[in-house]
């Protein structure tokens, strides 16, 4: 019966803490699409602050890595703190967290390593809020999460970082970049004050006490657990490469084509991240009638096919080859849902909040070396042209081989 003044009225009008599944599922969501404001606090504006600060590539896969590398460090424990403590609280602490960085990055980032810093900061708070975000659900249902619940859940990670593209990107173009980053910290204060008023605390569980090695372990021995780890490591490091690199590919476009996109780089850079809800949410439903395992499988092998048709989709018309780009991002996030349901419904009951922390800490070691990967390869073949852009995209789905493989075992 803990939380706010309101959580507790709400609780004295109902009579009970339980709230239907569809209201937690959705303060939740909310909460997390406005943590994710300043997501993009570089990659909206990777163009303009590469030619300020006179970045080479390298130096920009570093930054951009940095905010995953920030989530990767921080998840262990506060992932795993979930199963000792009310998710509320992590979530609530790291949510101030990813404010305070992003109020940081724009009062004192001005080059690699002040950014760098920064960026981890954010990240380490995204850590707290994204997969806690899904065991403050869990803890205030009756049952595991639904397939829908989860879809849902992680499709208000890619309607946040798209609002996170279009916002900053749109503020940015009208502001100073400064003023566009200090202004998306709004978004994490009212993340904190939503779930603040309106999700209660609940009570720690009897098994919570136990220490973290036993929770590690549980999970560890867990083959199936361990085997969506490794596919979701292959498709986060597809993901956030994309993302990370899609606002400077749309740029080299424009510049190597000579006519500018239909709308701008910062909406288009949205308009491909937002095609990923629908195909999380479609992914999610095909569960339903079809072998989980089978369903990610299959869209990782097509991931692969989309990622070599972008590049010959540049030769043609812009709306050609915002069609492939969008495409194969929707290809990307069709096994989302179907990989975070999975985890969840194969981890240790009494481990969960550990095996997401697991399953968090790959993923995004894989996100912050993919996003690298592409930098480095960009310099390493003589900066930004067709060719390098090619084997850009190869590096962002080969990983796709070792996940599908991994999860050929899976018996859930």
């Amino acid at each position: 019966r803990g939380g706010s003044p309101i959580a507790r009225f709400v609780h004295s009008l109902t009579g009970t803490s339980v709230r239907p599944p569809w209201m937690t599922v959705a303060v939740v969501c909310a909460a997390e699409i406005l943590s994710m404001m300043p997501f993009s606090m570089f990659l909206a504006l990777q163009p303009r602050l590469q030619d300020a600060w006179t970045l080479s590539n390298t130096a920009s896969g570093w930054i951009s890595s940095a905010y995953f590398t920030g989530y990767m460090l921080a998840v262990p424990v506060l992932g795993g703190l979930t199963d000792r403590i009310d998710a509320r609280r992590v979530w609530l602490g790291a949510c101030a967290l990813a404010g305070a960085g992003s109020l940081g990055f724009a009062a004192l980032a001005d080059g690699t390593w002040s950014a760098v810093l920064l960026q981890l900061l954010t990240g380490a708070g995204l850590a707290g809020t994204y997969m806690p975000g899904l065991k403050v659900i869990n803890d205030r249902l009756a049952e595991t999460p639904r397939p829908r619940h989860v879809a849902f859940y992680t499709t208000s990670f890619t309607i946040g970082s798209s609002l996170s593209f279009w916002i900053i990107g749109s503020l940015g173009s009208a502001l100073s970049w400064r003023t566009a980053v200090a202004l998306s910290a709004g978004g994490p204060v009212a993340g904190c004050l939503l779930v603040w008023l309106l999700l209660p605390a609940v009570p720690v569980a009897a098994h919570a006490h136990a220490s973290p090695g036993v929770h590690v372990r549980a999970v560890l021995r867990s083959p199936d657990s361990m085997r969506y780890v490794i596919g979701y490591a292959a498709h986060v490091w597809e993901l956030f490469a994309l993302r990370a690199w899609v606002v400077p590919f749309l740029v080299f476009c424009h510049q190597w084509r000579g006519t500018p996109p239909p709308v701008s780089v910062a909406t288009l850079a949205a308009m491909v991240a937002l095609v990923g809800v629908p195909s999380s949410l479609a992914g999610a439903e095909l569960t339903a009638h079809a072998p989980r395992r089978r369903i990610i499988i299959t869209v990782m092998v097509a991931s692969i096919v989309g990622s070599l048709l972008v590049l010959p989709a540049a030769f043609g018309p812009w709306w050609l080859l915002i069609l492939a780009v969008c495409g194969y991002n929707a290809l990307i996030s069709a096994d989302s849902a179907a990989l975070t349901s999975g985890i969840v419904a194969v981890a240790p009951p009494a481990s969960r909040g550990t095996a997401m922390a697991i399953y968090s800490t790959l993923g995004f070691a894989a996100a912050s070396a993919g996003t690298f990967a592409v930098g480095l390869t960009l310099d390493l073949l003589g900066g930004q042209s067709i060719m390098s852009w090619t084997v850009a995209f190869m590096i962002m789905s080969v990983p796709n081989l070792v996940g599908a493989l991994a999860l050929r075992r899976v018996t859930a």
